[in-house]
């Protein structure tokens, strides 16, 4: 029997609100240090948000895409003693920070932190980590409502810091931040939180609560991409968007991920495949896996995708090719280098989620077939 988790949001959520609206209550008089990429400091937002909440005691913009765990002692100590952090930028920004403030308030001490990623070992109780303000300027990761964070290992192993403690004070979700995004990214973002949303939903450890979140993220998804990718700036789409991605945040924060996720890790860390097309593109492969077990746990995709159980693997497919998905895929590598990957496209911890056991073998022959099926050979 598999124990199911409660559900939890500890955050408090602006939902298409205004930055300028929102940022000086959220903040509340209390000192603090952002924390952003190099485009968005380039963009000044030190200086919009200090005209209405104060100077900032810091600005820490030298965040990469794909954070480092051995970057994080030397991003940490660039936090100075404040009250709260403001995280403003992509996925990989809002992970970095969660990464950042556990290792301040160890101390720097990397030992449990190390403890922590690579064998699960819980983080110390006296740990008492700044509090974050959570400002995504991508619609995909939603980790401005989850406890969890991704680094890397220098070697491309993936880790996940997850602590209750990590869960954002605050998630300010201001669609107009979302209109730079170019195309590609405004794609991969959003099939970012679709991989959230269906691995929730053919997850063991999946509810009738996060089945609805999921699927209503789907659905967004389904509906405001198109508009998005082709009105850039169509705040409603944006909009949308940003919600989808929080509500499969929400979904995934309680589940976890699944194979999907497993297998991509490896299209990342070794050919640079962004993460959302990493872990998209077997999505409908993985239907059809799945389909063989359960096919009654397809349902709640069904009416998603306003089609029949049958059809959901059919109808993924088809909305991957039209993503450009297997174009991508094929910008990165060939369906010969997937047989390298020997077992690595299992990560026990994610994989076991699955509602239908996959191996190495398995994941490697679901990768290649559903590459091969995108990219026509």
């Amino acid at each position: 029997m598999v124990l199911r988790p409660p559900f939890r949001c500890p955050v408090a959520v602006h939902n298409g609100a205004a930055l300028d609206e929102v940022i000086g209550p959220a903040i509340a008089g209390r000192d603090w240090a952002l924390v952003t990429s190099r485009s968005w400091a380039d963009r000044n937002f030190d200086a919009r948000i200090s005209a209405i909440a104060g100077s900032p005691a810091a600005v820490i913009s030298n965040i990469d895409p794909n954070p480092l765990v051995s970057r994080m002692p030397l991003l940490s100590e660039e936090i100075p003693d404040v009250a709260v952090v403001v995280a403003l930028g992509g996925g990989s920004v809002l992970d970095a920070t969660k990464g950042m403030v556990a290792l301040k308030a160890l101390s720097g001490d990397m030992s449990p932190l190390l403890g922590h990623l690579a064998g699960g070992v819980a983080l110390p109780a006296e740990m008492h980590p700044i509090p974050i303000i959570a400002v995504p300027t991508t619609a995909g990761t939603g980790s401005e409502v989850t406890p969890w964070g991704t680094l890397w290992g220098d070697d491309g192993t993936k880790y996940s810091i997850n602590d209750p403690r990590l869960y954002p004070s605050h998630a300010i979700l201001d669609p107009i931040l979302t209109k730079t995004m170019p195309s590609e990214l405004t794609r991969s973002t959003a099939l970012d939180a679709v991989s959230h949303a269906l691995e929730a939903i053919w997850n063991r450890r999946h509810t009738t609560f996060t089945d609805h979140l999921a699927a209503q993220a789907i659905a967004q998804v389904h509906k405001y991409l198109p508009i998005a990718d082709a009105r850039p700036d169509d705040i409603e789409a944006r909009g949308a968007l940003q919600t989808a991605a929080l509500l499969a945040g929400l979904a995934m924060g309680t589940t976890q991920t699944a194979l999907a996720h497993s297998i991509s890790y490896p299209f990342t860390a070794r050919f640079g495949v962004a993460h959302g097309f990493a872990c998209s593109f077997t999505l409908a492969e993985i239907a059809r896996f799945n389909q063989e077990e359960d096919a009654a746990r397809l349902a709640p995709v069904a009416e998603a995708l306003e089609c029949a159980v049958d059809a959901v693997p059919d109808t993924l497919e088809r909305w991957l090719v039209a993503l450009g998905v297997g174009d991508v895929m094929a910008r990165h590598l060939t369906a010969d280098d997937i047989d390298t990957f020997g077992d690595s496209l299992i990560t026990p911890a994610r994989a076991a989620n699955n509602l239908r056991h996959a191996d190495g073998p398995i994941a490697r022959e679901i990768a290649r077939r559903a590459f091969e099926r995108l990219t026509d050979g």
